[in-house]
């Protein structure tokens, strides 16, 4: 990407809730899809185009920190884009039939329409429940429909669990273990935000980039962002930057 490309998507996903800015994302590596096709991606199929987005960007190489849940410990975790690769889906429209005991279930996976949909929600339990209400199209008991709240939980977690058997590249956990406490637990791996705050870092390194050139030469901004990064970082040495 270009320097001003690269400010551009920025300034647009600043203002953005985590769903939009996928979207943003999203269409500076498709530019050719229309809104619609990009809404209607399931998450997985969104996901895997992403991380492959973001290798093209900055590399197979990823680096983060978590915290252990028990002692709060900072862990650093280093990785390959190939070690969060899986399968995606490639139907996002489809439907599927599923079967728990008794109940018969129609489905379909979750896409970013649905996402944006659901966080006018508010609560992180609304939202679920918008979720589960969008992508859970049919629900029967022996042939007869029936509501979500007659639902057993072990009913609602056999389809949660099918929807992640059937897309799992929109469920990318890491199994974690504490080397002070020796706790288990799992993290998420989210590309849209490890792709965001890369992009986020680069734009705020180019700004500041962009301040010290002008402020020592009194070129304009269009000019210093038009020189390619080898040239612009020449410039910043012979200033001892």
């Amino acid at each position: 990407m270009r320097a001003a490309e690269v400010l551009a998507l920025w300034e647009v996903g600043l203002s953005q809730i985590q769903a939009e800015r996928a979207l943003t994302l999203l269409a500076a590596c498709c530019p050719q899809a229309t809104r619609a096709d990009l809404e209607n991606m399931n998450i997985g199929k969104r996901d895997a185009m992403l991380l492959a987005f973001r290798e093209r960007l900055f590399g197979p190489q990823f680096s983060g920190v978590t915290h252990c849940p028990e002692r709060k410990t900072t862990l650093e975790l280093a990785f390959l884009s190939a070690e969060v690769r899986t399968r995606a889906a490639d139907d996002s429209s489809a439907r599927f039939s599923f079967s728990f005991g008794e109940f018969e279930f129609t489905c379909r996976l979750p896409n970013s329409a649905d996402l944006l949909a659901a966080v006018r929600e508010g609560s992180s339990d609304l939202v679920t429940a918008a979720l589960f209400e969008r992508c859970v199209l049919e629900k029967r008991h022996r042939g007869v429909e029936v509501a979500t709240a007659s639902l057993p939980g072990e009913a609602i977690d056999a389809i949660v669990n099918e929807i992640d058997r059937r897309d799992p590249q929109a469920n990318i956990r890491f199994a974690l273990v504490c080397p002070d406490c020796s706790y288990h637990w799992e993290a998420i791996f989210d590309i849209v935000s490890f792709a965001w705050n890369e992009i986020s870092a680069w734009a705020t390194r180019l700004l500041r980039q962009v301040h010290t050139l002008a402020q020592a030469y009194g070129w304009r901004e269009v000019d210093i962002l038009s020189l390619n990064a080898w040239r612009r970082q020449a410039y910043l040495e012979m200033l001892g930057e």
